[in-house]
Order: structure tokens, then sequence, then C-alpha cells
């Protein structure tokens, strides 16, 4: 799952979860669109001009792009933020189901979850270097020790692996819920949450 909790720099949160069809899978499931539902995810609304300069995309492909994301409901205009000159976008939805039972039946949603999946979790790895390889010298000690780069092996039965993973979802979305507003003096980061907990065997 696609599971992307989407708070603006604000502080507002955008609601909502479903699970997509082929057809809407199959749009998502290219590598640009991708790169522009996760830069909304971890940075917020942006606008054609901005998500190009962030991707090193031409605006006209952005904006091409965008309109593709909000056609299947994935994005949606921030109206807020709008100005005549320049349209923003946020994220519309928090969670996407892509990898359901009915999706694997078929080939071709096995291979358009596989390629979302596969770019999704490209680009949280490349957060992840990046805090590894520069936190210390972008962050002060309170948030640096309020991080963790934290990775564990147990042996766990299905029933096992599937109430640790719940139960962390779980208490991450009562965290995020709790979080906020924030006072005009307090520290504040847009936080990247990585949670992996799969078989190794």
């Amino acid at each position: 799952m696609l599971d992307a909790a989407v708070d603006g720099p604000g502080g507002e949160h955008q609601r909502g979860a479903r699970s997509v069809d082929l057809e809407s899978l199959k749009a998502l499931a290219h590598p640009l669109r991708v790169r522009i539902l996760h830069v909304l995810t971890t940075r917020g609304p942006q606008t054609a001009s901005s998500l190009a300069a962030a991707l090193g995309e031409s605006t006209g492909s952005t904006s091409y792009h965008l309109r593709q994301l909000e056609a299947k409901g994935y994005i949606a205009e921030d109206v807020d933020r709008g100005t005549a000159r320049e349209r923003w976008w946020r994220r519309s939805i928090d969670e996407v189901e892509v990898w359901t039972k009915e999706l694997a039946e078929a080939p071709e949603g096995r291979a358009a979850s596989a390629t979302v999946l596969g770019a999704w979790t490209a680009h949280d790895r490349d957060l992840l270097s990046t805090y590894v390889a520069e936190g210390e010298e972008r962050y002060d000690e309170p948030t640096l020790d309020a991080s963790r780069v934290s990775s564990r092996s147990a042996s766990l039965s299905p029933a096992e692996l599937h109430a640790l993973t719940r139960d962390v979802e779980a208490l991450i979305r009562e965290r995020l819920a709790a979080a906020g507003p924030h006072a005009a003096d307090e520290t504040v980061h847009r936080v990247q949450i990585q949670f992996h907990a799969f078989p190794i065997d």
C-alpha cells in the first residue's frame, strides 16, 4: 500500500483513502507521475514550475502529467494558493492501495503495481540516503536525537507480522493527528516517516 499521509506546510491535513482500479493504476504507473506524486507528498503543494525545478523536467511536461493525475483523482487544485498566473496542486487522498488481490490476478495489474511501488520506494531510499549523508550538518542536536534510522530482524508468523504492521500504522496515524498547531517560534521540519517490515528468509 502507498500509505502517505499528507500535511501541507501549514499543517492542513488532506484526508481520504481508496483502492484503485486497473485503469487508474495504469495511469499512475508512469515514472514521472510517481515522482510528481512523491514530491507533493513529501514537500506539500507545488506548482508545475516548482515541480519542474525539483525534478529537472520542463514545465510543459509536469503540466501535462499533472492533468493526467488530476483526471484520475490523485491530485486536486489547491484553490487557496492559486493565482491568476499559476495553479497550485496538492494530493487529494492519503492512501492509495496499489497492491491488492484483484490487481495481482492480472499480469497488467502486477506490472503496474510493481512499477509504482518500485519508483516510490526508490524515492524514499533517496531521502533516507540524503539524511544519513548530510543530517549531522543540516540539523540541530534536538532534531537529530528525535530522529531514528532503525533496522531490526525477527522471526514472526504472518499473523504476528500483520499485528505488528497494523499497530505501527495505527500509532503513526494517532501521532500525526495529534500534531500541531505549532507556535511561531517553534522549530518545525517536514518529516519523512518510513516503516518497512518484510520477510528476509
